[in-house]
């Protein structure tokens, strides 16, 4: 609803403006944007198209969205074609690129862009007729594997029949076209021959990798995918016939017996047939080693030790054991699969109760699956790319664990884990939340975290032992590691965990982890809300409740001022003591701060840096300012604050002679008149120290009651700089915009 307000009034404001004359591609461009955030996508292709008529629009990223846009709208017409032809032919996107496209739109690149395509075959295609011969074997390949009756034995009978005709298929292309290669054929029929290539019967995958490698020696196949041709070939060797037609005979029963606790059998049913049919699988397996020696990848090839390492790992504890000390000899000579030693080292360990090192054993019970305890959880990752294994994230799925935590039987306290990892220049914040085992309030399921959010990486810090995720300019990692490139996992116990309530962290804006053994708590409870202030427990030095007064004494007469006493939850003061971090900063319900702004109060405590920092409670974390009016904010935020002092009865006077001084000297380098936007040292102090007096010398209940109202109307939303004239027409003379 707010959105749409917003959206809205840009809307009113251009009304306005351009019934004189035609809206500039500026003002164009910011309605379309503005529309695109408040989700009015058909708003936001007509301004584009707009945009495109008045002016043509020739930047990639108006270009990307105008182009999105008509593909959701006007799908398959001759207008969206012409967009992506523009893209293609100002060089905006590549052969990777319009692929990615075509598939995220379940479309065949060819088949939907050919004219396209021909523009920047160079750096991809250069035989389309290969390529979509190949497109329709890829095709095939997706349907297979997609089929809605998915059951086991039909997608193997599909996959087999795929399989069939696009080897025949492929054989007839290379004889007709020659081997793909990369100077041939482009980079892509080398990914979608491969691909095909890599299904096929054991005696075509040979001779298909040596022919890649051939093409390799001189740099005209792609590394990546050769690699896949190799693992692959080397999985599907087989040295020893009889010993492989005899395991994979108990592999087979293996996994017949363990797809039956996915049936509708009862489970007792279903582990009893397991049990029956592991023990027969241990008894061949030892008489067949007996005859034909220890399985190594040198002696008897991949799927041999593959299948091998299975039936031991599904083996009573006294032969995993043996079995793993055998494969650990032939793996320390690279002759054995180190995956697999990860595995049965693991299960070997929880035979022994000791924690596991990689990370591949779970636990379920009462409805819930986790992890067995681990060691070393910070460096687990490490671990298992030593094994050839994948990061522990990608591996969860598997085990149906939503996220990584350890079964809550195995530990005696509560967690949280909170998953925190980066993409791009965005660090992606989700979690959940168990409690010990043995409370009577435990459910059999992890309760989850509200909802993932994220921000752009730049909001973030980490200080002095804290995990701390607030706004600010700089990036530190924590000085135990990077902890924010994987999940971290706390004792919850030994936190205070500041940005929800005592049982539940709330991803919303903010979180704050303090450790208790180097923080203490000061607790003051108000009529409106308690205040919890934190500070280092090092820190000795004697504050005068004056300190904490003004906290709530400022926050007391905003919510005079506002109306709007925000919340119930306790208001968190928290002290930083990273020597770096010598500023402050307002997130909702929490003011951080470092130990330079103690100081500070006791030097000057009419100009206290405190009734600003909890103004932005409400004016710049209940109603939001656009980054290029930052400025602005903070100075409507000094204006609230002069309020104060001045209904304190003291720190008033001299205030507004500090700002008078700073007006003279600013006006003296830039007038103020000529202020557009954020965009200089000069323009920031002009519009922060400046602007809060010139608005004392307005009439105080117009600008009181026009700020209330924008509060009001506009809070948990973001406000631009139009927005804001357009609402507080009564200020427009302030800054002089034009």
């Amino acid at each position: 609803m707010k959105k749409a307000l917003i959206i809205s009034s840009v809307l009113l404001f251009f009304t306005v403006t351009t019934s004189a004359q035609t809206p500039t591609y500026k003002e164009l461009s910011a309605t379309a944007y503005n529309l695109i955030k408040g989700q009015d996508y058909i708003g936001a292709h007509k301004a584009f198209h707009t945009m495109d008529s008045l002016y043509g629009i020739s930047d990639f990223e108006a270009l990307y969205y105008y182009y999105a846009l008509s593909h959701d709208f006007v799908h398959d017409s001759e207008a969206e074609k012409a967009l992506m032809f523009r893209l293609a032919q100002n060089k905006c996107c590549d052969m990777r690129y319009l692929d990615d496209w075509a598939r995220s739109q379940q479309a065949d690149t060819l088949d939907y862009w050919n004219d396209i395509v021909a523009i920047v075959a160079p750096r991809g295609y250069q035989d389309t007729v290969y390529q979509n011969r190949l497109l329709a074997m890829n095709r095939a390949n997706n349907a297979a594997r997609q089929m809605q009756n998915n059951t086991q034995d039909s997608v193997r009978d599909a996959m087999r029949m795929v399989n069939s005709a696009n080897l025949s298929e492929l054989k007839q292309l290379i004889a007709e076209r020659g081997f793909p290669t990369c100077s041939k054929v482009g980079y892509y029929c080398v990914k979608y021959a491969s691909a095909i290539a890599l299904y096929q019967p054991l005696e075509f995958l040979h001779w298909y990798l040596e022919q890649a490698k051939a093409a390799a020696d001189s740099s005209d196949y792609d590394p990546e995918w050769l690699g896949y041709l190799i693992d692959r070939d080397r999985r599907e060797s087989i040295y020893d016939t009889v010993f492989y037609s005899r395991i994979e005979a108990m592999f087979q029963a293996d996994q017949e017996a363990r797809h039956l606790l996915k049936s509708d059998m009862d489970q007792a049913s279903a582990w009893s047939i397991i049990h029956k049919v592991d023990s027969a699988n241990l008894i061949a397996l030892e008489q067949l080693i007996a005859e034909r020696g220890f399985p190594t990848l040198s002696k008897l090839g991949y799927k041999c030790c593959d299948y091998a390492a299975l039936i031991a790992q599904h083996s009573p504890p006294e032969y995993l054991h043996w079995f793993l000390e055998q494969a650990q000899a032939a793996a320390d000579s690279g002759d054995f699969i180190p995956s697999w030693i990860a595995y049965m080292t693991d299960r070997d360990l929880d035979h022994q109760d000791k924690p596991q090192l990689y990370g591949t054993q779970g636990h379920t019970r009462d409805g819930l699956t986790g992890m067995y305890l681990i060691e070393d959880v910070e460096h687990l990752n490490e671990r298992r790319r030593s094994m050839e294994l994948g990061p522990i994230e990608d591996y969860l799925p598997y085990m149906d664990m939503p996220d990584f935590y350890f079964h809550p039987s195995l530990v005696n306290y509560r967690q949280y884990s909170l998953n925190l990892r980066i993409e791009g220049d965005t660090l992606r914040v989700s979690g959940f939340y168990l409690i010990p085992y043995d409370t009577t309030t435990y459910s059999g399921q992890p309760i989850k975290v509200d909802t993932a959010y994220s921000l752009p990486l730049a909001d973030y810090r980490m200080a002095d032992g804290a995990i701390v995720l607030r706004r600010e300019s700089n990036w530190y990692p924590h000085k135990n590691g990077e902890l924010l490139t994987a999940q971290v996992h706390i004792k919850a116990d030994d936190y205070y965990i500041i940005g929800g309530t005592e049982w539940l962290p709330s991803f919303d804006i903010h979180l704050v982890l303090l450790p208790k053994d180097k923080y203490a708590r000061k607790v003051i409870d108000t009529p409106t809300r308690p205040f919890h202030f934190y500070r280092l427990a090092s820190d000795t030095t004697q504050y005068p409740d004056a300190y904490y007064n003004e906290f709530v004494d400022s926050y007391n007469y905003y919510c005079s001022f506002f109306g709007d006493t925000l919340s119930s939850k306790p208001m968190n003061i928290v002290e930083i003591g990273d020597p770096q971090f010598v500023m402050c900063q307002s997130l909702r319900d929490m003011i951080i701060l470092g130990h330079y702004f103690y100081d500070v109060y006791t030097m000057i405590p009419d100009f206290s840096w405190i009734p600003h920092e909890v103004a932005h409670q409400w004016w710049g974390d209940g109603i939001f300012f656009e980054y290029r009016d930052y400025a602005l904010g903070e100075s409507l935020t000094e204006y609230i604050k002069l309020q104060y002092l001045k209904s304190r009865g003291r720190g008033y006077e001299e205030q507004i002679e500090y700002y008078k001084a700073t007006m003279e000297m600013a006006e003296k380098t830039l007038p103020i008149a000529d202020i557009r936007s954020l965009e200089s040292q000069d323009e920031s102090i002009a519009i922060y120290h400046t602007a809060p007096y010139r608005l004392t010398l307005e009439d105080t209940v117009t600008v009181n009651t026009a700020l209330r109202q924008l509060y009001s109307k506009y809070k948990h939303t973001i406000v631009n700089r139009e927005v804001f004239l357009q609402e507080c027409k009564t200020l427009q003379s302030w800054l002089k915009f034009e």
